[in-house]
């Protein structure tokens, strides 16, 4: 009876181990397997350029509006991708606070022009989440400027509608 018990005990171990195994693989492999599922950076960095090109190229033609549109429509983009990999991988918290830090000039763009509409729910999320530009800062970066002249509006008293 005792060396059933044990032959019992035994197998049951091996089988929660291999459980535990199996959970921790599919885990590992799945955030690989995310990783790699895009293109090579290359090809990524080339696309960027030519898209930033094509951004300066309506720049330079006066044509504001468009590059802004087209600009902040790539940034949408960005944003909700990593709120969606935010529900998906998991991140240590070095990366998670770089990742943040990067965010910051972010949430304070979309202070003063916000993105609206269904398909940015999940992104304003993620930048509810990432804390925003330091009161005490006195850098002069365009979108700390941008940043200063909202918070000058939103002080200001009128009578003026």
């Amino acid at each position: 009876m005792k060396k059933l018990t044990f032959i019992g005990l035994l197998i049951g171990t091996l089988a929660v181990g291999l459980i535990i195994g199996a959970y921790i693989s599919a885990r590992l492999v799945s955030r690989v397997f995310g990783m790699m599922a895009y293109s090579k950076p290359e090809v990524d960095m080339a696309a960027n350029a030519a898209q930033e090109a094509e951004w300066l190229a309506e720049l330079r033609l006066g044509e504001t509006n468009s590059a802004i549109n087209e600009m902040e429509n790539t940034l949408n983009i960005q944003v909700e991708t990593l709120a969606a990999w935010d529900s998906v991988i998991w991140l240590d918290d070095k990366t998670r606070q770089a990742r943040d830090r990067w965010l910051v000039p972010v949430k304070v763009y979309r202070e003063s022009y916000p993105a609206s509409g269904s398909d940015m729910a999940r992104a304003n999320a993620l930048l509810s989440t990432i804390p925003g530009r330091s009161p005490t800062s006195t850098c002069k970066s365009g979108v700390c400027r941008l940043d200063d002249l909202r918070l000058a509006k939103l002080r200001s008293v009128t009578n003026s509608p």
